[in-house]
């Protein structure tokens, strides 16, 4: 049944007046009798009383027009509310990380920028592990993640916008003999201690570089974190020696060298996301227009 005509039959018990109802609803007498016409065929019984002077309800009309005021009342309620969801949900952003010092650093800029933009948009960030936040967007309880290609290559439901590319390197505190080369092998870090990531904030090429070394070294000595920004913590602490793509660092340079690795890898890093909202997307292209990823 036509929403539009059970409207004008609703208006027109509360006018009980052809015209009158036509001005309400902007719209021509002879469309209000064509749609009260529709809605009695669809019932089979008609819904006024007319004659040249007057218009009422029948009895049918009347028990017809009760219950159809309740149901059109929250047709529109359903309507508004559902709109007013739609509508927080366009405007609102979830936005993943784990947490690196390259996020903490870039992500302010970038949303700032963004929001210059989209100022009405209330964004949202969480902070878990790699695995965590796959989860996440798979469960859509975020709308994009930051992580690395190779972590999200077996989800072929993602999609993936690169970045930035870069390579392995090494966190050197300055006070260690290391840090005055240009270059380290895996060798290198024989008799050293070496602060590597749990597993399940590593992604397989990460997870495959700390094996290979710990593999290579026999000497070695290993303290696992659960995150980069600790990692680096005590890499500026003295504590040891850190790996990691030399892309999501960006601390202060002042107590320790970042120095490539001897390692053939080629990194990815950028965004995933499962199902892009709008807002997602225009963040994303926000984020490839950004000029500080090299930076």
């Amino acid at each position: 049944m036509n929403i539009d005509h059970l409207k004008i039959f609703i208006n027109l018990t509360q006018t009980l007046n052809f015209s009158q109802t036509a001005k309400t609803m902007n719209i021509s007498q002879s469309a209000v009798s064509q749609a009260i016409k529709s809605v009695e065929n669809e019932l089979g019984f008609d819904l006024f009383k007319r004659t040249k002077r007057q218009v009422n309800l029948t009895k049918g009309g009347e028990a017809f027009s009760k219950r159809m005021t309740i149901i059109l009342a929250n047709f529109d309620k359903a309507v508004i509310d559902s709109r007013e969801i739609s509508q927080r949900e366009r405007s609102a952003l979830t936005i993943g990380t784990t947490g690196t010092t390259f996020e903490a650093h870039l992500l302010p800029l970038i949303i700032r920028e963004f929001r210059l933009n989209y100022p009405d948009v209330k964004i949202y960030l969480e902070y878990f592990s790699h695995n965590q936040l796959k989860q996440h967007l798979l469960n859509q309880e975020c709308d994009l993640i930051f992580t690395t290609a190779d972590d999200i290559q077996a989800e072929r439901a993602f999609n993936f916008t690169p970045l930035v590319t870069g390579y392995f390197c090494a966190l050197v505190p300055k006070t260690n003999p290391l840090s005055h080369q240009s270059r380290l092998t895996l060798k290198d870090f024989e008799q050293q201690n070496l602060i590597l990531l749990n597993d399940d904030w590593c992604p397989p090429q990460q997870l495959k570089l700390q094996t290979t070394i710990k593999t290579t070294c026999t000497t070695l000595e290993t303290t696992y974190v659960d995150n980069v920004a600790v990692a680096n913590t005590m890499v500026e602490a003295g504590l040891g020696i850190t790996v990691m793509p030399n892309f999501i660092n960006c601390s202060s340079k002042n107590l320790f060298t970042a120095i490539p690795l001897a390692y053939n890898a080629t990194l990815a890093y950028g965004t995933a996301t499962l199902t892009p909202t709008t807002t997602a997307t225009h963040f994303i292209k926000q984020l490839t227009a950004f000029d500080g990823w090299s930076k």
